[in-house]
């Protein structure tokens, strides 16, 4: 009587435990109160699982007394236990931040993983400077390396060595990769009949500077740059980078669930500091003789009458304004 008395308590408890139904439910950010797209949605113990959609919504078959595992990059997972079928569900973002990663050959690594020496610099920190050259960014902000400018013009190129190196082949320059695509970042050679060669300061008695490609990047545009100066990391690109690789990755889109327009702007006024001293006492020429064949003023005294044009550097420049948007 026993034996029957538990098989038919086990016969009508089957339907029950093989019921399951649809959950739906939404994710949204606990500040913000956003719907949060792709967050994974998992049943514990169970093969089940879900994503929600750019509404914040999911649906994933489950039981209830069941628990769902909410888990999304950036944010504190969560267990939710299923007690209905509709479920709201906040997500609180993460304190601490992620793990650096540096990029070298297109892949990421853990600084710690690598066997050389790796130096990356955030593009937050490269845009702020408010540089129109990225490279001059990189000053102070990456140990060994040495950026001279070639001049204050807007556009002109600056040399950038790594580790003190020095070449008889002319060029100095580490090598650049851009999203892993190796960027040529010589200029033209105006002595040697249009050669790349380098930059400016590579050849000697340059008449013009025709600044180097590199500059043609807009800082903004910049999510990091690594800098690799060992000779390991220098063998992955070959003996082109024997000077070094500097590795940038530019921004892309992210999926945040979320539309999100960024705007920033500077405002930039140039002027001369100081202007060059200049006689107005003696006439063109040399020993107290005029002679405006030549480009000195050692000439006779100016007279009283004579008209003495002054200030004409001066009245050359004007103060210059630059403007830079950014959307």
């Amino acid at each position: 009587m026993m034996k029957v008395a538990f098989m038919l308590l086990f016969l009508f408890s089957l339907p029950a435990l093989g019921q399951s139904q649809t959950v739906s439910g939404t994710v949204t950010d606990a500040a913000t109160k956003l719907p949060l797209a792709g967050v994974t949605v998992k049943v514990v113990g169970g093969s089940a699982t879900a994503q929600t959609n750019d509404r914040g919504s999911f649906t994933i078959r489950a039981n209830n007394g069941q628990t769902l595992q909410i888990s999304y990059v950036g944010y504190e997972g969560k267990r939710v236990p299923v007690n209905g079928n509709q479920l709201t569900i906040t997500l609180t973002a993460e304190v601490s931040e992620l793990e650096e990663v540096v990029v070298a050959m297109d892949i990421k690594r853990k600084p710690r993983e690598l066997g050389y020496s790796v130096q990356k610099v955030g593009g937050k920190e490269i845009a702020e400077s408010q540089r129109e050259n990225f490279v001059n960014s990189l000053q102070g902000r990456v140990a060994g390396v040495s950026i001279t400018p070639t001049g204050g013009q807007a556009g002109s190129s600056s040399s950038i060595v790594l580790r003190g190196f020095n070449s008889m082949a002319l060029s100095n320059q580490p090598l650049f990769v851009v999203d892993g695509v190796i960027v040529d970042n010589g200029s033209v050679n105006e002595s040697g009949g249009g050669a790349t060669i380098g930059i400016a300061s590579d050849q000697p008695n340059r008449g013009s500077d025709y600044t180097n490609r590199i500059s043609d990047i807009n800082p903004n545009d910049i999510e990091s740059v690594t800098v690799l100066k060992g000779p390991e990391a220098t063998a992955l690109y070959g003996s082109q980078a024997s000077s070094g690789a500097i590795v940038i990755t530019t921004k892309k889109a992210k999926a945040t669930g979320k539309v999100s327009v960024n705007y920033d702007n500077s405002f930039r006024i140039q002027s001369l500091t100081r202007l060059p001293k200049v006689s107005h006492m003696y006439s063109q020429g040399n020993n107290g003789i005029s002679d405006n064949s030549i480009f000195t003023f050692y000439g006779p005294a100016y007279g009283a009458d004579e008209k003495v044009y002054r200030n004409q550097v001066e009245d050359f420049f004007e103060t210059g304004f630059a403007q830079t948007h950014n959307i």
